[in-house]
Parts: C-alpha cells; structure tokens; sequence
C-alpha cells in the first residue's frame, strides 16, 4: 500500500486532515495535521536513526507544570509505540515496522488511547497562541512545528530571533585563551589515559571518546564563539592528548618491564612512538576513537539556526485521489 493511501485511511478513521504538501517527519507523503478535543495532533511517516522506517506521533498540549505526569500516562497507553521524548509542552512517539505498515485502525485506536490519557494528565491548548495565551482560531506550522502562534507574537518571535542573531555575530572569539585551555586539558587528559591503561593493563578505547568530549569542552569554554580555527584546534589537541596518553602508557609499562626511570622511559618511547603505536592493540584506532568525541562537540558548535517559518496548513488533501496526485 502507497503510503499516500495509508494516511488516508488513518485519516479517515481518526478525522485528521491530510496535508500533502507538509512533510514535517521526512516523508514525501505528506502528514496528519489536526486538532482532537482541543490537542494538537500530528502523524506521519518516517525513518528513525536514519534507517528503520516509522509511524510518527506528535502531540501537543498546554503547558504542563509537571511534565512527568504526561509521560506516565502516555507510557501506560503507547501500546506498540515508544515514547521518545516527553517535555512541558509536546510527546513524541515511534512505532517502527520493517515490512508492511502498521494496521490503519490498529494506529488510530492506539491515537484514541494516548489522547484519553493525556486528558487525565495535561490540559488542551484549546486554541490559544502558546506564547501569549490569546484566542488564536489558525493553526500554523512554526520550524515545522504544528501550534497556535498570534501575529503580534510572530513579529515579536521574529524580532527576538534577528536580535540574538545580531548578538551571536558580536560575541568575540578568543583563540589564544582557548588555546591556553586547550592544552591544560590535553596534558590533564592525556595523564588520566595513560594512567587508567596503565591500571587496567590495556587501552580502553571508549575512554579516548571521553578524552574528545573533554578537549572539546574546555577549548569552547576558552574560545567564546567557536569558529573553524577553534574546531581544528579541538581536533588537533585531542589527537595529541590521546597520542601523548599512549605514550605515557607504553612508558610505564617500559619502566615495570626493564626497571627504568619514567623520563628515559618516555625518551625512548617517543623515538619509536610511531612503531609502537601501529604495532600496539588499538594505538591508532584510540586516535581516531578520540576524534570520535572531539566530533560531536565540534557538532554541537555550529551556529544555530535563528530563522523562525511560519507556515500556514492551508487546504488538506479531501479525498485519495487528491492525495493521489500530488
């Protein structure tokens, strides 16, 4: 079955308009938009992880002052679904599936359940703007996000975003004083890798993730606003500390073995550094595991995005072969 022909189906059975044209989970067919006793309800396909194909939930509600309340009764009602996140305004949850999709009249009951229980534990938004609390009738997409959003609350949103954008360009970036703390952590890090080895007796190669995350951490903390310089430097650092780590370790153990003092020890192991770490057991790939950590802070650097979309739903997709043909 065409996925355009199971959303109609579960539209029709959930009363959820179909809108084609709003792919807010991935998928080209388009998602369920809606509002159910005064809850802001979206469902859709798409991939989780990148890889295993999904069915999509997003529910909405007002603001709860507990949000684990939501999550409990959510979780009590999710059925196959799973819960993936829970916060003081929205539940997320998949239902992933490796053949054909789930039953249509299996995920709308399972929709019926969760919204019962949301009643008990959160309030519904009941047309109101989430940031003000006016009466709002239109609901809107914002980032893709179905909610009920004012105008002069979109102007003022707006506003708010160009000027932390105008703030995010003026920040300074200060690369020597990273650089300062680059190195501090890299020598620190790369004394706790070689020492943990050295207790274990081996190299733990999840650890020089730790190494990565660390480096990372405090050359931002230095740097201020984090530019390609920055992250080079957090690269080369991490690589250096956990090389270094090496050393210390294949020093150490030159000590225990031929009864030396630590700095000959060291001495001797930086002038075969190279040789002993491609012939050692995960020498090379504790770099590259280092550079592993170093990668998701260097990710987590990257301008954020000070855009606000508003987008209106416009007209749902009434029957299948309108769906059909788009």
């Amino acid at each position: 079955m065409k996925n355009s022909e199971w959303l109609c189906q579960v539209s029709k059975l959930t009363s959820l308009p179909y809108y084609v044209e709003h792919r807010i989970f991935g998928d080209k067919s388009g998602a369920l938009i809606g509002v159910i006793d005064g809850y802001i309800v979206a469902l859709g396909l798409g991939k989780v992880d990148g890889r295993n194909a999904a069915v999509k939930v997003l529910m909405r509600y007002a603001k709860a002052q507990d949000p684990s309340q939501a999550k409990q009764a959510l979780d009590a009602a999710k059925g196959k679904f799973k819960l993936e996140a829970t916060d003081e305004t929205t539940a997320t949850l998949v239902r992933t599936y490796s053949f054909g999709k789930p039953d249509a009249a299996d995920v709308a009951e399972t929709l019926r359940n969760l919204l019962t229980a949301l009643k008990t534990s959160a309030s519904p938004i009941n047309g109101k703007c989430y940031e003000c609390g006016k009466a709002e009738p239109q609901l809107i997409l914002l980032n893709d996000i179905p909610t009920y959003c004012c105008s002069s609350c979109q102007v003022q949103l707006t506003q708010k975003l160009d000027a932390a954008a105008v703030a995010y360009e003026n920040l300074e970036t200060n690369l020597p004083l990273g650089l300062l703390y680059g190195m501090g952590a890299a020598l620190l890090g790369s004394i706790a890798w070689g020492g943990v080895a050295y207790l274990i007796h081996r190299i733990f190669l999840w650890g020089a993730i730790i190494i990565g995350l660390f480096v990372g951490k405090v050359v931002v903390k230095g740097t201020g606003k984090v530019t390609w310089t920055a992250r080079t430097m957090i690269g080369l650092l991490t690589a250096a500390s956990v090389a270094f780590g090496d050393a210390i370790f294949y020093a150490l153990m030159a000590m225990k073995e031929s009864e030396i003092a630590f700095v000959p020890a060291l001495m001797l192991v930086l002038s075969n550094f190279w040789k002993l770490e491609t012939d050692a057991g995960g020498g090379i790939a504790s770099i590259l595991f280092g550079l592993i950590g170093a990668g998701i802070t260097i990710y987590g650097t990257r301008k954020p995005a000070f855009k606000a979309r508003f987008v209106a739903l416009g007209t749902p997709a009434s029957t299948l072969s309108t769906a059909a043909t788009k």
